[in-house]
């Protein structure tokens, strides 16, 4: 594999990624492990031109790219509706924070009304 993006965080798929990527190829960490947990990689390919890089919150502009993201969703150009798995209203928190663990659910909006 040419690029690589591993998006969860987990130590043993940024290993696997690290692994599955092509000698001259990109390995992009979105996900972050947790604090208390290391990867370990065969170092000697990034000498060679095999790279891995991290990814700091997508390299976003919010104040910039939130409102253009707002107007393409309203103009139908952004299709976000159907990555929205369940809504829970903000009483039901706890609830939503369950089913995340239990993985039950895939992406979720907390409602505020």
């Amino acid at each position: 594999m040419d690029v690589f993006v591993e998006n969860t965080g987990q130590v043993r798929l940024i290993e696997l990624a690290y692994k599955l990527t092509a000698p001259q190829g990109r390995t992009i960490l979105v996900g972050v492990p947790r604090h208390d947990q290391d990867i370990t990689i065969h170092s000697l390919p990034l000498h060679f031109g095999k790279v891995l890089t991290g990814c700091e919150g997508g390299h976003t502009h919010p104040t910039t790219d939130i409102p253009r993201y707002l107007r393409l969703y309203q103009r139908g150009k952004l299709q976000l509706d159907g990555q929205i798995t369940h809504r829970f209203p903000l009483d039901d928190i706890n609830n939503a924070l369950d089913a995340v663990r239990k993985g039950d659910t895939g992406r979720c909006v907390i409602t505020m009304r």
